[in-house]
Formats: C-alpha cells, sequence, structure tokens
C-alpha cells in the first residue's frame, strides 16, 4: 500500500514538472532532447539491471540449504529459510518498483523536452519570419522617404505624414514580436493573432501611402 501511495505521488509530482517545464521561457535545444534520452535509457538499464538482480537474490536464497540458514533462538530452520526466502523477494520488489518510477521520471521528462524543443522550434521559425518582414518593410519605408524628398509641396507633404503612420505601425508591429519573444514558451502562441493583426495594419498602411 505504501508502495503504492508513493508510485501515486510521483506520477502527480511528474505531472506538475511537466507544466511547469512547459511555461518556462527556457529555449530547449536538441542537446537538451538528447540528453534527456540518454537519461531514459540508463533508466531503463537500470531497471533490468534490478530485475535480473533481483531475480538473482532470491534464486540464491531459495537454493540455500536449510542448514546454512542463519536461524532465530526459537525459529526452526525452515521457517527462518522461508522468511528469507519472502525478505529477498519483498526487497526485490522495492528495488524494481524504485527502478521502475525513476525510469517514468525519465520518460516525462523526455517527453516534456520533446514538447518545449518543438515549440521552439516553431516559434523561432515564425520570429524568423516576422523580423524578415520587419526588414522588408524597412527598406519600403526607406523608399517612401526616398520619394518624398523627390516630392514637392503638399504631395510632399502628404506623403511625408503617411510616412509617419507607417512609421507608427511599424514600431507597433515590432512590440508586438517583442512581447511575443519574451512570453513563456507555453505561451507564445498566445500573442501569434496579436502579431499577425500588427502586421496587416502595417501592410494596410504601407498600401495607402500614394
Amino acid at each position: 500500500m505504501k508502495s503504492r501511495e508513493m508510485t501515486i505521488l510521483t506520477l502527480l509530482g511528474l505531472a506538475m514538472l511537466g507544466f511547469a517545464t512547459l511555461g518556462c521561457n527556457k529555449d530547449t535545444t536538441q542537446r537538451d532532447v538528447s540528453k534527456a534520452q540518454q537519461k531514459l535509457e540508463n533508466a531503463q538499464q537500470n531497471t533490468a539491471d534490478a530485475t535480473r538482480d533481483a531475480q538473482r537474490d532470491i534464486a540464491n536464497q531459495q537454493a540455500l540449504p536449510p542448514e546454512h540458514v542463519a536461524n532465530k533462538p526459537v525459529t526452526p530452520d525452515m521457517e527462518a529459510r522461508q522468511q528469507n526466502i519472502a525478505d529477498a523477494q519483498q526487497n526485490a520488489n522495492q528495488k524494481i518498483a524504485d527502478a521502475q518510477e525513476k525510469e517514468r521520471a525519465a520518460a516525462a521528462e523526455l517527453k516534456t523536452k520533446e514538447q518545449n524543443f518543438q515549440a521552439t522550434q516553431e516559434r523561432d521559425r515564425f520570429v524568423k519570419q516576422a523580423e524578415q518582414k520587419l526588414a522588408d518593410y524597412d527598406k519600403r519605408i526607406d523608399e517612401l522617404k526616398e520619394q518624398a524628398s523627390n516630392s514637392q509641396g503638399a504631395n510632399k507633404d502628404a506623403i511625408t505624414r503617411q510616412i509617419d503612420s507607417v512609421k507608427s505601425a511599424r514600431d507597433r508591429a515590432q512590440r508586438a514580436l517583442n512581447d511575443l519573444k519574451s512570453a513563456d514558451l507555453a505561451a507564445w502562441k498566445n500573442h501569434q493573432d496579436h502579431v499577425r493583426m500588427a502586421f496587416q495594419e502595417l501592410d494596410t498602411s504601407v498600401k495607402n501611402v500614394k
């Protein structure tokens, strides 16, 4: 019963750890995933070793003749031998259970690392595309400034005001992107629509320049 309660508590702890890790702002790399994979493989090997050692310990106890068993003062040889076998079985079960718990923890950690790595890559692709768009808009703003410098009178004033509007929209798009980049990894998608709307506004502002 105690072992079962420990297992339940361990699983609950792993679930909470998974949520906490996913919400972390720290980027997850392929190296992090590889390290978690190696940790799981080590834990799996430890489980296999614990199972093998447990079977060996039980077999050794079962193979002992009654006269080789240390007796308590009033305990018959056979009862002592059976008790030793039962104790060996209990110890073996506990060692295997401990190894399995560590293996489950390693598997949960690997799953979280894989999820975080996938989210990191997806976010970074989105940010890279957005930054490239900003660079393209900056070039367009420079072109509009050149256009304004070659204009005169009211036309020049109108283009200049429109350029100011474009620059304001550009700044809002940059702030939206910065908010996304600084958000927790688990929450970055909540900022995606905000960034897209800001870029749509910027695009419209550029197209409205006559």
